[in-house]
């Protein structure tokens, strides 16, 4: 199992479920604490960087109130202290719906094809739209017409 993932399931259990429990309204969690109780040493920016996710706060239905003590960067330190509101059940986010895992044979490209044929249409089309997006002035070919007629014009 990930660090992430250890620290997340620590944390929950260990602090937020029973702050639930108990009807309280916020929880505090010390990284230094943390790291202590999983048995790890030198895992500060891991535990740090856990506890700031948005993945973790909405994992845990807590929202992230203050962070406490630490240098005065900002960064991770085992000395830094969370605050957490904890969200009841009609406040917390909901969660996210599972994402499909990419299809290892391409089908799935499929299902963009033509996605934008409309759009570009109303726009006349794409390369319309590319050349009016870039700006872009005569092409090459253009470009060598008219260098080819001024020369002719010069030769007169």
């Amino acid at each position: 199992m990930k660090p992430t993932e250890q620290t997340k399931e620590h944390v929950i259990a260990t602090y937020v479920q029973p702050a639930r429990l108990k009807g309280e309204s916020f929880v505090q969690v010390r990284v230094g604490t943390v790291q202590k109780e999983l048995g790890w040493t030198n895992r500060a920016p891991s535990v740090f960087s856990t506890l700031s996710s948005r993945e973790f706060q909405e994992e845990a239905g807590v929202e992230l109130i203050d962070k406490k003590g630490g240098p005065p960067s900002g960064g991770p330190s085992t000395t830094v202290q969370f605050v957490y509101r904890l969200l009841n059940e009609e406040s917390q986010p909901k969660q996210r719906q599972s994402v499909a895992k990419p299809i290892p044979n391409g089908a799935g490209l499929e299902k963009l094809f033509g996605i934008l044929k409309g759009a570009f249409a109303e726009l006349g089309g794409g390369e319309a739209y590319l050349k009016a997006e870039r700006n872009w002035g005569p092409d090459a070919w253009q470009k060598y017409e008219q260098q080819q007629g001024t020369r002719k014009e010069n030769r007169r």
